[in-house]
């Protein structure tokens, strides 16, 4: 290893290890995050205007629109009445409501939104009728966020109809054209670990969460009835179908943003977030309270980190020194499984998008070089990379959810080993099985 690679492998550890323990110690996960930002800056891994450009993303952007415009929606009465119809629905049954909530989210991240969108709009409403349940938030944050990750792309519409294309893209790119994915592979391997981990998320995951936030719940409006001061007046009658019409058209706008042409997702969210505070919905104090500091540092970390590593060269080395350890072996089971969990351990602390730059052509190179079938290996690889549970800097969704459940670094290790075992064994041995590494 160069020095580099070993100063960005200390960041790493540091950062790891900050989370874990750091609140022992009165110090926040953003501090931590913050500190490896500048240890990262001071090591000269990454030029200057690389952090710079990674303290905020177009991801930290989005997370801001859209944490003002939930925050917009959650002063009008329409959490009222939405808790009214699934208390009526449900007859208060948490689980009956967990379980509207969870196939919610199922249908939003297989309709084009992004998981941390879809989990933008759902996470906050699902907070607020958990307070109005008398239910801690806690319980039902992450088991909506596993759904939102597990469950995106599953179906093959939207976006996730050019997985396969995509993927014979790198196969005709690398020169190994003996095999191919078709239109609904990616769906033949991942909706069954998908339906596994929905009924995992509604009867079982609210066992394992904390009983009561850990930390700091970041949302305003339940945090203020978690800790039960005084309501706001409600809005005037203009103001307050402004704060549904803002939420309702910038939702839709995220879910036909392609077709809008030329607008990401943080423009949209943006837009969003100004038309709250410029009608009035939101006081500008509600609007600053309402975005997640501590959340926008953590992925900023998360960015320049995974940047510094694929820089400097320390994620290609882990990748292929760990998948050098496959060797000649002719288990398909075995192959299947050393291409989920090492891109899964690696996409806990990087963007899960360098983890598969990273990884697709150490997979197809490596079953091009045994002989083997990739669409199986492939098929894993994704699946890891929408595994990213374990740390707020996995994903954008669960660094949402640490600010909405108040979770510690302990609590995600807690609430994640479960539903990893799910996917990982579960989706070797299915995948693998349906997609053999040597087929007959």
């Amino acid at each position: 290893m160069t020095t580099q690679m070993l100063f960005c492998l200390a960041i790493l550890i540091f950062m790891i290890v900050g989370y874990v323990i750091g609140g022992k110690f009165k110090i926040s996960n953003g501090a931590v995050a913050l500190m490896a930002i500048f240890l990262t800056s001071l090591t000269g891994i990454l030029p200057a205007k690389d952090i710079l450009s990674g303290l905020l993303t177009t991801s930290s952007m989005q997370i801001i629109g859209m944490f003002i415009v939930a925050a917009g929606f959650s002063r009008t009465q329409a959490v009222k009445k939405v808790t009214q119809l699934v208390y009526k629905f449900s007859g208060g049954n948490f689980t009956i409501m967990l379980a509207g909530y969870s196939l919610l989210t199922f249908v939003l991240v297989n309709i084009g939104l992004t998981p941390m969108t879809a989990f933008a709009v759902v996470g906050p409403l699902a907070a607020s009728c958990c307070n109005d349940f008398n239910v801690s938030p806690s319980k039902m944050i992450f088991p909506l966020a596993l759904v939102c990750i597990a469950g995106c792309g599953v179906l093959p519409v939207s976006v996730a109809a050019t997985t396969y294309v995509t993927n014979n893209g790198y196969l005709e790119s690398y020169g190994y054209t003996d095999y191919s994915m078709q239109m609904l592979d990616p769906m033949k391997g991942r909706l069954p670990i998908a339906i596994l981990i929905m009924l995992y998320a509604i009867f079982i995951a609210p066992k394992l969460c904390p009983a009561q936030p850990s930390a700091e719940i970041s949302f305003a409006d339940a945090e203020k009835k978690a800790k039960g001061r005084k309501e706001e007046e409600p809005l005037d009658p203009v103001r307050e179908f402004l704060g549904y019409a803002i939420f309702a058209v910038t939702t839709l706008c995220l879910i036909f943003q392609k077709q809008l042409g030329g607008y990401a997702g943080w423009q949209i969210a943006f837009a969003g977030a100004a038309f709250v505070m410029f009608s009035g919905v939101l006081k500008p104090k509600e609007g600053i309270n309402a975005i997640p500091m501590r959340i926008v540092l953590m992925l900023a970390a998360a960015q320049v980190v995974g940047g510094a590593m694929a820089e400097c060269g320390l994620g290609q080395i882990i990748g292929d020194t760990l998948a050098g350890m496959i060797g000649n072996t002719h288990n398909g089971y075995l192959i299947g499984a050393m291409f989920f969990f090492i891109p899964f351990a690696l996409t806990q602390f990087m963007n899960n998008s360098s983890v598969g730059n990273i990884f697709t052509p150490i997979v197809i190179l490596t079953c091009q070089s045994l002989g083997c079938n990739p669409v199986g290996p492939l098929l894993l690889l994704y699946a890891a990379r929408q595994s990213a549970f374990w740390t707020p800097a996995a994903t954008g969704t669960i660094a949402l959810a640490v600010g909405l459940g108040g979770y510690d670094q302990k609590d995600l290790i807690k609430m994640s080993w479960i539903p990893s075992l799910i996917i990982g064994v579960f989706g070797v041995l299915w995948i693998m099985t349906i997609f053999p590494a040597y087929p007959a």
